[in-house]
Order: C-alpha cells, then sequence, then structure tokens
C-alpha cells in the first residue's frame, strides 16, 4: 500500500511514548507493548470470567446481599459500599459480627447491575449527500488511495449508501476515523 506524503505522530497506549505509527492502526509503539498490552487484556478477560461465574451462583431469589455478593453485582467497590452504608444512603442490616446485609430490593432500584460488555448506542446517521463524503473526496481530502479508504470503510464496519455513480459515507463517520490526521 502506498504511503501518503503525510507524517503521523500517535501516543502508545500502554507506555505513553510518541511514536511514528507503520499503519493507520497502529496502537502500541513496539512488539513489546503490543505484548503487554494482550497480556493486560487476557487477564482483563479471564477476572470478568471468574466474576461472572460468582455472579451465576448467587441465587437471583435471595433477598438480602452481602457485601461481597453486592461489590460482584453491582460493580461497586468495598470502601464506597461501606462508605454509603455509614452515610445513611443505603440501608443495610447487621446480623452480627461480619453479617452485614443489603436489600437486593433496594441495590436493584438504585443501582444497574454491571454488565460485561459495553455496547455502543449507535446513532442514527443521515446519507444526504450534504452530510456526506464520496470515495474521492476522501481519498483526495486525507491524501490517500481510493482502495485503501475502501479497505478502512470495510474494516471499521461504516455504513455507505451507493447513488448512481457515487458511493457516499457519512462525513462524521470518515472525521471520527481520520481524526488524527
Amino acid at each position: 500500500m502506498p504511503r501518503g506524503n503525510y507524517t503521523i505522530q500517535r501516543c502508545c497506549e500502554e507506555c505513553g511514548k510518541i511514536f511514528t505509527p507503520s499503519t493507520l492502526m497502529s496502537k502500541y509503539c513496539s512488539p513489546a507493548c503490543s505484548k503487554r498490552a494482550y497480556k493486560k487484556r487476557q487477564i482483563a478477560k479471564e477476572k470478568e470470567a471468574i466474576r461472572q461465574a460468582l455472579i451465576r451462583r448467587i441465587p437471583s431469589s435471595k433477598g438480602y446481599l452481602t457485601v461481597k455478593e453486592a461489590m460482584l453485582i453491582y460493580g461497586i467497590s468495598k470502601d464506597v459500599l461501606y462508605r454509603m452504608i455509614r452515610q445513611g444512603l443505603i440501608p443495610s442490616y447487621n446480623f452480627g459480627q461480619r453479617q452485614t446485609r443489603l436489600s437486593r430490593q433496594y441495590m436493584d432500584e438504585h443501582f444497574k447491575a454491571k454488565t460485561g460488555s459495553k455496547k455502543r448506542k449507535k446513532e442514527a446517521l443521515s446519507f444526504e449527500p450534504k452530510d456526506c463524503y464520496t470515495i474521492g473526496e476522501i481519498a483526495k481530502k486525507f491524501h490517500i488511495n481510493d482502495s485503501s479508504v475502501f479497505k478502512h470503510i470495510r474494516r471499521h464496519s461504516i455504513p455507505t449508501r451507493q447513488i448512481g455513480n457515487y458511493v457516499y459515507v457519512p462525513k462524521s463517520e470518515i472525521d471520527k476515523l481520520y481524526k488524527s490526521l
């Protein structure tokens, strides 16, 4: 793929060092940073799987939760829960030493259960020609090949619309994709 006549500077997502990426998709300055980031993602995935397994073991019919169970289900730290209990923001019941219980009904009403995946809300995109670029306009504006533009659009699942001989792509999506140029 031919390179454009521009230089991009990026900040490594792992170490914070400024570098010149070899591709538009590069996030890390070196293979070592890439491996470190991959390992962190794998560890986080394993921890989330363990957390989900523990949550599945808690019966949904249970009326009162321990602090540890509330931490797992609602994604709130132990310190925050105890602080809220001390301040009277969360009603709690103490059934003896180390037996603080929280009403599951109250927690469900006031806190949303933490889900494992965060899905981005898709906004309604306008495909009016005034709100879109054509492939040729994108290539000219960002100094890249038409084929590279098509490749990036496919890679990022950006919706397109063909009207006659022109393929229209929403300006907002393209500007987000190429904002670092």
